[in-house]
């Protein structure tokens, strides 16, 4: 079956995605007031984890602690001209100073959900994002903290933390070092809000001449599927020349499909992804030819691979 014949059932990825953008929070923090210099980095620390889910609410309905929501704009290094397109991948501890993942964390997750209070979002026309979570607790040593990787569509990388004022685990030393990453907040009807606004060492004239350019044929491809036949697992390399939501889906080659491996936002570069001949309900498939599909824009490729049990 040719590619462009493919009838791919699209399917819905974003959980929890509410209407936040441009929801006019208009709540300006400390950062706002700041001279235009591109935002200052801060350390990625060890609970960073990679293919975050793409999101805007990143915390479970029942997850106890005070509810927040933080917007901001992402733009070139003028603090004006935005930037399209940019993953904001944002994660942090819940209100007992834990990470999900890499600690066991007694958390209200009742949908057993490993990436609670984890998400990556994509910034809109206006280069503006915005995320709904918990506002994050304590542990030895640390104020409250979000963390943050952004990444534009060319690959310009920041990794961040976003504080908020009025902590008591901020000291005067600590505020004279990290004041561009000190936010303030308000409260709306038992909900906190604030705005944190990131400035990208890249110039509106780079991302001017980005923005001109149009999508070549080596955007995306897959490098390889290999072993090929298979009969456990199976690995399929793809690179990517810039950002973007990528799907990844199993078929048959009689256009039914079968799983999903990626439907996510993922950054410029190269990935792998593993396969281990089961549908989306964990139960193994016969053997036979099958398809890898790849789609990234408009545009779709496709791989034939064979399970062999």
């Amino acid at each position: 079956m040719g590619k462009n014949k493919l009838q791919l059932k699209r399917r819905t990825f974003l959980k929890g995605t509410v209407g936040l953008l441009g929801s006019g929070f208009g709540l300006f923090g400390l950062n706002e007031q700041r001279n235009c210099e591109p935002t200052q980095s801060d350390m990625l620390g060890p609970y960073w984890s990679e293919q975050h889910p793409s999101r805007t609410v990143l915390a479970n309905s029942d997850e106890p602690g005070s509810r927040i929501r933080i917007s901001g704009i992402v733009t070139a290094d003028d603090c004006s001209t935005p930037i399209v397109n940019a993953l904001v991948d944002v994660w942090h501890a819940n209100d007992q100073g834990c990470y999900t993942i890499f600690q066991n964390c007694d958390t209200g997750n009742s949908d057993n959900d490993e990436f609670n209070l984890r998400g990556i979002m994509v910034t809109d026309e206006n280069g503006s994002y915005s995320f709904e979570s918990i506002l994050p607790g304590y542990y030895p040593g640390r104020p409250r903290h979000f963390h943050y990787k952004i990444t534009t569509p060319s690959g310009t990388e920041l990794v961040t933390q976003c504080y908020f004022d009025n902590d008591s685990l901020i000291s005067d030393d600590f505020a004279s070092n990290h004041g561009d990453l000190i936010i303030s907040l308000n409260e709306d009807n038992g909900i906190l809000s604030g705005m944190f606004n990131i400035s990208m060492n890249q110039s509106a004239e780079e991302l001017s001449l980005e923005n001109s350019n149009q999508m070549s044929p080596m955007d995306f491809k897959i490098e390889n599927a290999y072993p090929n036949p298979f009969n456990n697992t199976i690995k399929i390399d793809y690179s990517l020349e810039k950002s973007g939501h990528v799907d990844i889906e199993i078929f048959d080659t009689n256009g039914k499909w079968i799983k999903s491996l990626v439907g996510s936002l993922i950054s410029k570069g190269k990935h792998v992804v593993t396969w281990s001949g089961d549908d989306d309900n964990g139960n193994i498939i016969s053997s036979g030819t099958y398809l890898v599909v790849i789609r990234f824009g408009t545009r779709i490729e496709s791989k034939k691979i064979n399970l062999i049990k």
